[in-house]
């Protein structure tokens, strides 16, 4: 037995050896090179996990136009809101980590899982990053009838009657309620939460005199503001905003909060590297175009590497989760 095995065995060498030879062993790996230099060959999702027409809407579209163009395959949006970003995220961690499922995450991706006793999926551990898309900062807007014209005045107001002026958001947890707590504690003032179903709602009580106070991004409150509607007392940017730059950052005011809304690309963990690398530098070519550029004109384009969006996600879990379980918040 064991002469006519150690036949077998050298003849299958022998054959493995005209095999590469020939190339044919080769085909494999081969195969699952030309897979990534061919990406995407078929329609690619982007997963939106809020209602069509908000601004994180329009930044998917916007890169779903700047993919399109680039590689000529339909790159479609989905709408998958619901259980503050929850739903869509949690089908996008539950995809196959090919590059053709992909998430626009916002501020909410790194703080549910302090607000919520269960969320389906690790925000740190789950997802890939591909490049952080933008930023925006909140603003503090206010009804024109709120007798304070700054922040000074408006924190001076609070102190007088704590616990009586009333403010919206868009929802326990969102980046415009953190915001506001982080405010509440750096001027030491007692205003109260009124938690809306996003910030269109908020922003349309705040125009007809119902709160006397909203904490917005940019995005949700510029057109009111620019037409008289609403006053703005401060804003969370490091430095005047471009947009606004007559209204003072709440650091100059004295106030030590900088926050920022930010709306990052993510996929599926597990998705190979060389993926990563084609869909980051796509994403980030596209954001340079002037058109696409100037569609998100009143948010910060920024565009990263992978390993930047990563650093910046563990950093924003590691602020705001802390600060989440100090204050007792929660969602559910």
């Amino acid at each position: 037995m064991r002469p006519r095995f150690g036949k077998l065995v050298a003849m299958a060498a022998l054959g493995a050896a005209f095999l590469a030879g020939t190339g044919l062993l080769a085909a494999p790996q081969a195969g699952a090179q030309s897979a990534s230099d061919t990406f995407p060959d078929r329609p690619i999702r982007i997963i939106v996990p809020f209602p069509a027409g908000g601004s994180v809407d329009t930044v998917g579209r916007v890169v779903a136009h700047g993919l399109n163009q680039k590689w000529g395959q339909p790159v479609i949006v989905e709408n998958r809101p619901g259980a503050s970003t929850m739903i869509g995220s949690a089908a996008v961690a539950k995809a196959s980590p090919d590059g053709y499922t992909l998430l626009v995450a916002v501020s909410n991706h790194t703080t549910n899982a302090a607000l919520y006793s269960k969320v389906p999926y690790d925000a740190l551990t789950d997802f890939a990053p591909i490049t952080l898309l933008a930023q925006t900062p909140v603003v503090l807007f206010a009804y024109p009838g709120l007798p304070a014209n700054t922040l000074k005045e408006l924190v001076e107001l609070a102190r007088k009657k704590p616990g009586e002026l009333n403010f919206g958001s868009a929802g326990v947890g969102s980046m415009t309620h953190l915001t506001a707590e982080l405010l509440k504690l750096r001027a030491g003032i007692d205003i109260t939460h009124v938690p809306y179903r996003g910030g269109t709602p908020a922003m349309n009580d705040l125009i007809a005199g119902h709160v006397p106070l909203q904490f917005a991004t940019v995005a949700q409150g510029l057109s009111q503001y620019q037409a008289g509607q609403i006053k703005a007392l401060g804003i969370s940017s490091a430095a005047r905003y471009p947009s606004m730059p007559d209204v003072p950052t709440f650091a100059e005011q004295g106030f030590d909060v900088v926050t920022t809304e930010w709306y990052g690309l993510l996929a599926p963990a597990g998705t190979p590297a060389p993926l990563i690398a084609r869909l980051n530098a796509a994403v980030n070519e596209s954001l340079k175009a002037p058109e696409l550029r100037s569609r998100l004109s009143i948010i910060d384009v920024v565009g990263s590497t992978p390993q930047a969006l990563d650093g910046f996600i563990r950093a924003e879990s590691g602020r705001w989760q802390p600060l989440i379980h100090q204050l007792g918040l929660k969602a559910d």
